[in-house]
């Protein structure tokens, strides 16, 4: 087992972390994303349809295509989104390493004019960066984090963040869904399907609230509304189309 690190000062006395911190945050912002996402675009899509098609069987396989066809396309997507995060971040440290390696005083007086921006006097600022730009690591990590508030640490990897916001937004599509394989006709079914979808979203919402310290109940409602306004919004062009 490993042990807490000792305080820099030197007293020999441990400390523990009392608060926990949120872990794997990119993931559940991506899980969140995707299934909300998944939720409220097959809501308001079978809702929309369901206004212009009174065939349940053709609702249904409409309903499960577009379940699978987002699924994939979320799941690929995240790929890309993460792997050219990566590549940004390459690119912002190979450019920050040429500038150290080639323009060292310009990027030193940088990083201390940073350091000073965070209300160190210039004595301070100079000990802190001298420390700092002996180990050209450091020197680069800190500029990334500093400059351009970027850190490797932040990267996911990108099939994790695929199949995160890939297999959630699989399940949320498949919330408004279940009900259309339930019911025996469309209008039972869209009312079945709202309202399940409708509590969903507000738990979705509501567990989304308390990860990132929001009131539960504020964070579900402004889910709940955004998710009720796009079924809505769909319905009612469907109902439109039903006429053309």
């Amino acid at each position: 087992m490993g042990s807490a690190p000792e305080p820099s000062d030197g007293s020999g006395v441990r400390y523990e972390e009392k608060h926990a911190h949120i872990m794997g945050r990119g993931l559940i912002s991506s899980s969140a994303l995707g299934l909300s996402d998944g939720l409220i675009t097959n809501l308001a899509f079978l809702t929309g349809f369901s206004g212009a098609v009174s065939n349940i069987e053709v609702v249904r396989f409409a309903g499960l295509a577009a379940l699978l066809a987002g699924s994939v396309s979320m799941f690929f997507g995240g790929i890309l989104s993460a792997r050219s995060e990566s590549d940004l971040f390459e690119a912002d440290a190979a450019r920050e390493a040429y500038e150290i390696e080639n323009e060292p005083d310009e990027e030193t007086w940088e990083l201390k004019s940073l350091y000073k921006e965070k209300g160190l006097t210039d004595e301070e600022a100079e000990m802190v960066v001298r420390k700092i730009s002996a180990d050209k690591g450091k020197f680069l990590e800190d500029m990334l984090a500093n400059e351009l508030h970027v850190s490797r640490t932040n990267l996911e990897e990108p099939y994790k963040v695929g199949g995160a916001v890939g297999l959630s937004f699989l399940v949320g599509a498949a919330v408004p869904l279940a009900p259309y394989y339930v019911a025996s006709g469309v209008g039972y079914a869209v009312g079945f399907s709202v309202a399940l979808s409708f509590a969903f979203l507000f738990a979705a919402g509501a567990w989304r609230g308390m990860i990132v310290k929001r009131r539960a109940w504020r964070s579900g409602l402004e889910t709940l509304l955004i998710g009720a306004a796009a079924a809505g919004a769909l319905y009612l062009i469907g109902r439109l189309f039903e006429f053309v």
